[in-house]
């Protein structure tokens, strides 16, 4: 039985985060990263459409929650300075650093 690598996730506020799998978090990370090259600064629902829409046109089957991983993903990407979340005219956004 293979060992699965699992990654350790980082809260930008200090709150425990769980570990999830190594291949999952790639996964998230890059259909974020090409959402937001793409649109330069999205909102987090507009985030998740980006990252369904990557999976959709990679065809790539995704079983669990598309929006939980999304959150842990981001949460990560965000504590480790890929990306930036900021509050413009009352909405949060997020961009790449």
């Amino acid at each position: 039985m293979k060992a699965v690598t699992r990654i350790q996730c980082i809260h930008p506020e200090g709150k425990k985060a769980p570990s999830i799998e190594a291949e999952t978090y790639t996964l998230f990370e890059k259909a974020l990263r090409h959402g937001l090259k793409s649109k330069k600064s999205l909102t987090f629902s507009e985030l998740t459409k980006e990252i369904e829409t990557y999976f959709t046109s990679h065809k790539i089957p995704f079983k669990g929650s598309l929006g939980w991983y999304a959150v842990i993903v981001k949460n990560h990407m965000e504590s480790t300075g890929i990306i930036r979340s900021y509050k413009e005219k009352g909405k949060k956004f997020h961009t790449l650093v």
